[in-house]
């Protein structure tokens, strides 16, 4: 197995069409974690999120003879995800039950979001936070996490590609997340605004 994690995706996957179990499990080990945390930060639900992502990836073993290497595995795995995700949105439409429970789990993200950054204590250690980051980084995030646009929107607002608007938001949160224990009464406000994410 370790010869095989060294292996590039195109390679994996030429394997996967084979029919390599091993070439599955280093695909599956390569990008379960994001995957999981996408799922997560989409469907606001750890058993949904589970539920999607073990779909995924026996929809990805099912369709292996059919999985083209000339296509990114990261982008395939990473646009199903979201399909997936709105097709449980729309199934919840009709779904009294997960209907109800989507929406304990929007009520509760909100309540700590309305619970702790109307804190005045909480909103201005978060702003001093989020003023050590540099400048473009900064007003990506603030466009993005505390405004809600969308990558898409604010690659357009600003001129760059939406994989820069990506890095920025990623190293901002490397950032934050690492100041959460000097900084405690942020965690509610940090957890609830690095899940949060709009499906594009």
């Amino acid at each position: 197995m370790e010869s095989l994690n060294n292996l590039t995706d195109e390679e994996l996957v030429d394997l996967l069409n084979q029919g390599s179990g091993a070439a599955f499990t280093a695909i599956y080990d390569r990008y379960k974690v994001q995957l999981a945390s996408n799922l997560l930060r989409m469907l606001k639900s750890a058993d949904l999120a589970e539920e999607v992502l073990q779909e995924l990836f026996m929809s990805l073993w099912e369709h292996r003879e059919r999985i083209d290497r000339q296509q990114s595995v990261a982008g395939y795995l990473y646009r199903s995800a979201v399909n997936m995700s709105k097709n449980v949105y729309r199934k919840v439409a009709g779904d009294q039950r997960m209907r109800e429970q989507l929406l304990l789990h929007f009520e509760y993200a909100q309540r700590s979001v309305d619970d702790y950054i109307h804190g005045k204590e909480a909103r201005e250690a978060l702003d001093r936070l989020i003023n050590q980051l540099p400048p473009q980084q900064r007003q990506v995030y603030c466009l993005c996490k505390l405004e809600g646009k969308s990558y898409k929107e604010v690659s357009q607002l600003l001129n760059i590609t939406e994989t820069t608007v990506n890095s920025h938001i990623r190293n901002a949160n490397k950032f934050l997340r690492g100041q959460l224990g000097n900084h405690p009464e942020l965690i509610a406000v940090l957890l609830t605004t690095l899940m949060v994410q709009a499906i594009g």
